[in-house]
């Protein structure tokens, strides 16, 4: 899914969406959700999910690279659709774009904004050290999905999977994955020692002034302001 490029795209970005404040584009990003699940007309939604494409191209976020990932919630919004088929063939329609607007929106946060700038901002909602253990969390499923990955690969480099053979695909899988648990409270308990060590102190992201607004906040605020206006309107 292209995790790591992600990730380097939101801190090495260099265009005005990547240098506005990450609450302006958090906002902007509930205000599409929003706009998503409230709205029933199909126009809208089209020109919503236009104009975030446009703001990925913009941001430079490679579509061609990182398009994929817009294809998952088409893909389930589809299933959805195809079961309401018999309402009328716009309502299939709206339910597919409405899925693919949400996922365009998240898509241009996350590749526009470092995960630790995102984590940061929920503590204006939550306790410090609950804001921690969700980063810590996130941070630990991504090197666990990592691990996960390179036991499937030894395993098919070494034999242990077989298309054909689904009893011995089963069983290893679940040694793999056995291994991974382990692994996963090594690591937990690892870490607990690693942050006590440290004389560990609530508040790990972005200490410093990361909620100051920027001139670039004018573009999310902006484009936010345009899309309800269009939604009213049409």
């Amino acid at each position: 899914m292209y995790l790591e490029d992600i990730d380097y795209l939101a801190f090495q970005g260099e265009s005005f969406w990547h240098k506005a404040s990450a609450l302006s584009k958090i906002f902007f990003a509930v205000v599409v959700v929003a706009v998503v699940i409230v709205t029933q007309k199909l126009l809208p939604l089209v020109l919503t999910l236009s104009f975030l494409l446009g703001l990925l191209l913009l941001a430079g976020v490679p579509l061609t690279k990182f398009g994929h990932l817009l294809f998952f919630p088409a893909l389930f919004g589809s299933i959805f659709a195809f079961s309401r088929i018999g309402d009328s063939w716009w309502q299939a329609v709206l339910v597919i774009i409405k899925s693919v607007t949400a996922a365009s929106s998240l898509l241009l946060l996350i590749a526009t904004t470092g995960a630790p700038a995102i984590f940061a901002c929920l503590r204006l909602i939550f306790p410090p050290v609950i804001v921690d253990a969700l980063f810590i969390t996130y941070r630990s499923f991504f090197i666990l999905l990592g691990k996960l990955n390179n036991f499937f690969t030894a395993l098919k480099m070494k034999g242990g999977y077989s298309p054909t053979n689904l009893v011995l695909n089963l069983r290893n899988t679940a040694g793999a994955l056995g291994v991974l648990l382990i692994h996963s409270l090594e690591t937990s308990e690892r870490m607990y020692k690693v942050l006590a060590l440290r004389g560990y102190q609530e508040g790990l992201l972005f200490s410093g002034r990361w909620y100051q607004p920027t001139k670039y906040d004018l573009g999310p605020l902006l484009s936010s302001t345009l899309v309800l206006l269009w939604v009213v309107m049409l």
